[in-house]
């Protein structure tokens, strides 16, 4: 009867304490960033659809989802306009910023990309280019 409940006893915390997802409190923005300037957005992404964000003229936004393919042409596009660099992150790196710069003057501020990372699969779920 001892053995029975504590037997009971151990399988009932187990569960209870089970239930609990862990999620990294950081995420390692720099290094997804320095991937992303390369040309390797693919592996960030999630295998359906991202939902983009491009901010047209007088401060209209578009927003629309994606797959894999159309993503990395669209980002690869604002990346090949000047000269790609990792700004910042906010929220343990889970959002960061690439900026786009003119080659020819530093102070010229091209296009600049918010990316924001799902804590639990990894992966790019936001994508908002701004002008």
């Amino acid at each position: 009867m001892k053995k029975f409940i504590c037997t009971i006893l151990l399988l009932s915390t187990i569960q209870l304490f089970g239930q609990y997802v862990s999620v990294p409190t950081h995420y390692d923005a720099e290094h997804t960033a320095n991937h992303i300037m390369m040309g390797h957005i693919k592996m960030y992404l999630n295998d359906s659809t991202t939902e983009v964000v491009v901010e047209k003229k007088n401060d209209r936004w578009v927003t629309t989802f994606l797959g894999k393919d159309a993503v990395d042409k669209k980002v690869w596009k604002v990346l090949s306009k000047g000269k790609p660099s990792f700004t910042g992150r906010t929220n343990g790196g889970y959002r960061f910023y690439i900026t786009v710069y003119d080659v020819k003057d530093d102070t010229k501020i091209l296009n600049s990309l918010d990316i924001t990372i799902d804590a639990y699969t990894q992966k790019i779920k936001y994508i908002e280019i701004k002008l």
